[in-house]
C-alpha cells in the first residue's frame, strides 16, 4: 500500500474492523480532494507575499488574492446565513456508514442496549438533551468512565426518547430489579438489554439496522432540524479508511495472517459512479500446529 497516499484518484476503500475487513468499490474513479485548509493568519501572509511580488501584474495580484481570500469561505458563509426555515432531510450514505462504524468499532455482544423513556408528555429536544447529559454525569459517577452512542426518536405522543449503546458490560441484577438504575435516569422507564446480534453482516444485523431507521426517521422530522444526528462519547474510536486501487487493496490482503471469507456483498447502483460495490471478509486465522 506504499505511495497510496500520493495517488491522484482511488476507485477503492478498505477499513478493518476487529476480525472485519469491508471493502467498498466504486464503479468510477474518483479524485481524491484537497482538504488543506490555511488558517486565517496564514492566509493574510500569503496576501501580503502576493502583494509585495514585484514579478506580478495588478490583474495577477488581483486573481491570487481573491483565490487565498476564498480559503474556508464556505465557513465564513454559512455563519452569515439568516437563520434557515426546518425541512425534512434525507439520510445520506455517509452518516449510515459512519454511524455504523462507529457502532462496530465500539461496541460488542454483551455490552448494554439502553431505552430511556419519558413519563411526561411533549419533551421538547432541548430539554431531553440537557436530560440527557445530567444521566450521563449521574451514570459515570457510579460506573465510572464508558463509552456511548445515542439515536433520539419521537414518539407517537410527540416526545422524544432514546435508544443508547454503553459498554458497561455488567450491571447488578439487583440494582434493575429495585429501581436503582431507574432512578438514575429520573424522567420515567429505563429498559436494559444485552447488545444481541452481530453487527459486521449487514443483512443480519438487527440492532445497527433498526437504529438506522431510527436515525433516517429523526431527520426526516422537522423538529431535528440544526439537531446532530445522533449523540456519542467523545472516547469513540474510528476505523482507519485507506483508499486505493481496487486490484492492489486485494491483493494486499493476501499478506494477512489467515485467510478471508466472504460474508457478505452486494452492489447498487449509482448514477454518478455506475455503481457501488460492497464486500465483508471475515479473517479465519490459522490455527497453531503442534
Amino acid at each position: 500500500m506504499r505511495g497510496w497516499d500520493n495517488m491522484e484518484y482511488y476507485d477503492s476503500e478498505m477499513k478493518r474492523i476487529g476480525d472485519y475487513i469491508k471493502v467498498k468499490r466504486y464503479g468510477k474513479k474518483i479524485r481524491k480532494r484537497d482538504t488543506s485548509k490555511k488558517t486565517k493568519a496564514e492566509r493574510q501572509v500569503e496576501i501580503m507575499k502576493v502583494e509585495r511580488d514585484s514579478g506580478l501584474s495588478t490583474i495577477e495580484k488581483m486573481i491570487k488574492i481573491a483565490i487565498l481570500k476564498n480559503n474556508g469561505s464556505k465557513e465564513r458563509e454559512y455563519s452569515k446565513k439568516e437563520k434557515r426555515e426546518p425541512k425534512a432531510r434525507k439520510l445520506t450514505m455517509k452518516e449510515k456508514e459512519t454511524f455504523g462504524d462507529l457502532m462496530d468499532m465500539n461496541f460488542k455482544l454483551g455490552d448494554k442496549y439502553v431505552t430511556l423513556t419519558y413519563a411526561k408528555e411533549n419533551v421538547s429536544l432541548e430539554q431531553a438533551s440537557r436530560d440527557f447529559d445530567n444521566w450521563i454525569k449521574r451514570m459515570r459517577d457510579k460506573y465510572s468512565d464508558f463509552k456511548y452512542l445515542a439515536v433520539r426518536s419521537f414518539q407517537n405522543r410527540g416526545t422524544v426518547h432514546f435508544h443508547v449503546l454503553i459498554n458497561i458490560p455488567d450491571i447488578p441484577t439487583g440494582e434493575l430489579r429495585n429501581g436503582v438504575f431507574q432512578d438514575i435516569w429520573g424522567h420515567g422507564i429505563v429498559n436494559v438489554k444485552n447488545i444481541y446480534s452481530p453487527q459486521f453482516i449487514d443483512k443480519y444485523a438487527r440492532l445497527k439496522n433498526y437504529l438506522i431507521k431510527n436515525l433516517f426517521e429523526f431527520k426526516a422530522d422537522k423538529r431535528s432540524f440544526g439537531k446532530r444526528l445522533y449523540l456519542q462519547s467523545s472516547n469513540l474510536e474510528k476505523p482507519k479508511i485507506i483508499k486505493g486501487n481496487y486490484t492492489e487493496i486485494m491483493e494486499s490482503l493476501k499478506n494477512l495472517e489467515g485467510n478471508l471469507k466472504k460474508v457478505d456483498g452486494y452492489k447498487i447502483t449509482v448514477d454518478f459512479l455506475n455503481y457501488i460495490q460492497f464486500t465483508t471478509f471475515k479473517i479465519m486465522w490459522f490455527k497453531n500446529e503442534n
